[in-house]
């Protein structure tokens, strides 16, 4: 039986991607993830997963050298077109995070937009060693998520949104046993009703940290940041609406 993840990320979800955030949005993400890694022109970085090259084509263009890994690869293909229009040399590759096998490659990584916790704690931790070992020592590694003491603070089983032409119905189920938020997505578009399903395991701040930690990385430190593209703050709370964790392989 395949898991969530090969099923969810469809040709449909890229178009929410698209239609989510404008050129601009993901250029000020993008420098937000370069003022957070310190990224300098000429370093290696990755980014995991990539999905179309929302932010590996940005990054790119700052002189980044920029490897992108997805599991979907319809994703990779266009992200592998646009690169090309644009000129830009960027490796994109079709790979489950888990499956990396990358050494000591890169000076830093970054897993962004609640792109972790797709699966078990052990196979979480999995993608933490993997990324551990693609990165050289003092590389810095990233992860950007929702802050889910913010996300219960504010749980809405049902709720509804519209994103460009779509009209999108959540249901959502917390499971506070595993640490895990279900949910299915109900898509309208173009005459044609879609679902999909999700269930993501959020930690907090402080099993972050042990997960990183347990993962080899050192120097781990917590963020919070209310909108994507803005600055984050070294004041991490319960408040914040979104949790960044940067951790460097000592």
């Amino acid at each position: 039986m395949s898991e969530w993840p090969e099923r969810y990320f469809s040709d449909l979800y890229g178009r929410q991607l698209s239609a989510q955030f404008t050129q601009e949005q993901s250029e000020k993400q993008a420098r937000v993830v370069a003022r957070a890694l310190r990224l300098r022109k000429g370093m290696r970085v990755l980014d995991i997963p990539c999905g179309l090259g929302r932010l590996t084509l940005p990054l790119a263009r700052r002189g980044l050298a920029m490897t992108g890994v997805d599991l979907t690869d319809s994703y990779v293909r266009k992200a592998r077109r646009l690169a090309q229009q644009e000129k830009l040399d960027v490796r994109f590759l079709v790979q489950d995070m888990r499956r990396i096998e990358f050494h000591e490659q890169f000076d830093a990584a970054f897993n962004w937009f609640t792109s972790f916790g797709y699966y078990s704690d052990e196979e979480n931790l999995l993608c933490l060693k993997r990324l551990y070992e693609a990165l050289k020592p003092g590389g810095r590694l990233l992860i950007e998520t929702a802050n889910v003491s913010w996300l219960l603070a504010h749980f809405r089983a049902d709720s509804e949104q519209t994103i460009g032409c779509m009209r999108i119905l959540h249901s959502r189920r917390y499971d506070a046993r595993r640490g895990c938020i279900s949910q299915t997505r109900t898509i309208f578009y173009r005459g044609r009703r879609t679902r999909c399903s999700d269930c993501i395991r959020f930690y907090t701040g402080t099993q972050m940290r042990r997960l990183l930690r347990g993962a080899g990385f050192a120097d781990i430190r917590l963020y919070g940041h209310n909108r994507l593209d803005e600055s984050p703050s070294p004041h991490f709370t319960r408040h914040s609406r979104r949790q960044m964790a940067v951790a460097e392989r000592s």
